[in-house]
């Protein structure tokens, strides 16, 4: 009877350790959110950090906005998630960020692809420069917002970061810029967080 019950005892404790251990291990694993900064102005940004280096953000985003910005087909669409008025084609992007060679896929029809206007950008890890490298750093690019949630800055992949402008707390791996695809369906901002079912923790 001893020898059973000291079986049974020893795989209760193994079953018990598995859990803890799990935890554990999923706690090692957790990746840690970094200081960064919204603004939609080279004044807003300077007020808290270095003009030069603002300027120097600004410019990557401005870049940066054709290439990973979202493409629609028909204008009405892009408007349907971003508000009217706050579409433009490719070419028109370019133009304004100085880019001189316009995207292929705005070579690829008459009229382009249509894109959202850029609302702001991400001015990186500010407060993180001067300190240690981090293996997956957040890099400054261009924030949009969504018709439906005009007060939420959100990157490219629809990644809301902040709401409002100035400093937040987000996760390197979230906000990882991405060569954008032409969007086939509508949903850019609250609607399309809904129907993922995903949900993005920012501002601290």
């Amino acid at each position: 009877m001893k020898q059973k019950v000291l079986k049974r005892s020893k795989k209760a404790a193994l079953v018990l350790m598995v859990p803890t251990a799990t935890f554990l291990m999923a706690g090692c694993g957790q990746e840690e959110a970094v200081q960064t900064a919204a603004f939609e102005t080279l004044d807003q940004c300077a007020t808290y950090y270095n003009p030069e280096q603002c300027k120097a953000d600004l410019g990557q985003a401005l870049a940066m906005h054709t290439q990973v910005a979202p493409k629609y087909t028909d204008k009405a669409a892009c408007e349907t998630d971003f508000g009217v008025g706050q579409c433009e084609t490719q070419a028109q992007a370019a133009a304004a960020a100085g880019t001189e060679q316009v995207p292929q896929q705005a070579q690829a029809s008459s009229g382009g692809f249509f894109m959202p206007m850029m609302m702001g950008f991400l001015a990186g890890q500010m407060l993180n420069r001067s300190g240690s490298q981090l293996k997956q750093p957040v890099q400054a690019q261009p924030l949009y917002k969504s018709r439906d949630d005009r007060s939420t800055f959100r990157t490219a992949t629809n990644t809301p970061v902040a709401k409002g402008v100035g400093p937040t707390y987000i996760k390197p791996s979230s906000v990882q810029p991405k060569p954008a695809g032409v969007v086939n369906r509508g949903g850019f901002g609250t609607q399309a967080q809904k129907r993922s079912g995903s949900a993005s923790s920012f501002g601290g």
